[in-house]
């Protein structure tokens, strides 16, 4: 049993590393990183004759966060810990790319032509080849800077001026008087007896 208790094993290891991997270990560890790159070379440093367990609470990991660094690193050198594993920013075109495939769109929206999400989607997906979510049609809208379209100022069917104030005038001569109010319901089918008068 293992003398972290509760019946269960833990998966603590201890790792050696020669002095190339010290030196290389140390040399990241003094240069400027991101936090999450820091604790991960922290990882690094400490656990050299530690075991993972004690090494992750100064590092501020859990003990199989250790070991798993310590394994990419073994496997694929201080690239794997330090070098960016991510592009997100470019998911399927360039920044260039996505200008070229934008300015048509700019094109029509500077002659007045409402430009829809949904156009821009069906064509970002026939030129990148594969489906896309909206939400990266959104991304590009917005790292490009295009704002949302207001809606429009008046209905394209909306009556003219004069028609307007003829009908401020005139709507009180309506040949239709008022209706007197409505009887109250009474007793309606399908009511409980508490509804009777609403």
């Amino acid at each position: 049993m293992d003398e972290q208790g509760g019946g269960k094993r833990m998966n603590i290891k201890k790792a050696t590393f020669i002095e190339e991997e010290r030196a290389e270990i140390l040399r990241e560890f003094s240069k400027s990183h991101p936090n999450h790159i820091y604790k991960r070379l922290l990882a690094l440093k400490a656990v050299d004759g530690m075991r993972s367990d004690e090494a992750a609470r100064i590092s501020g990991l859990c003990h199989t966060s250790v070991n798993q660094i310590v394994n990419r690193y073994k496997a694929e050198g201080i690239r794997a810990i330090v070098g960016k594993r991510h592009n997100h920013g470019n998911r399927y075109m360039t920044l260039e790319q996505e200008k070229a495939f934008l300015a048509g769109f700019r094109e029509q929206a500077e002659a007045g032509k409402i430009i829809e999400v949904t156009d821009i989607h069906l064509a970002y997906q026939k030129a990148i080849g594969h489906p896309a979510t909206r939400d990266t049609i959104y991304y590009i809208l917005k790292k490009h800077k295009w704002r949302k379209a207001m809606p429009r100022g008046q209905h394209p069917k909306k009556a003219d001026a004069e028609a307007i104030e003829a009908y401020k005038k005139n709507h009180r001569n309506d040949p239709n008087p008022e209706k007197e109010a409505a009887e109250p319901a009474g007793d309606v089918p399908g009511r409980g007896w508490v509804w009777a008068d609403q």
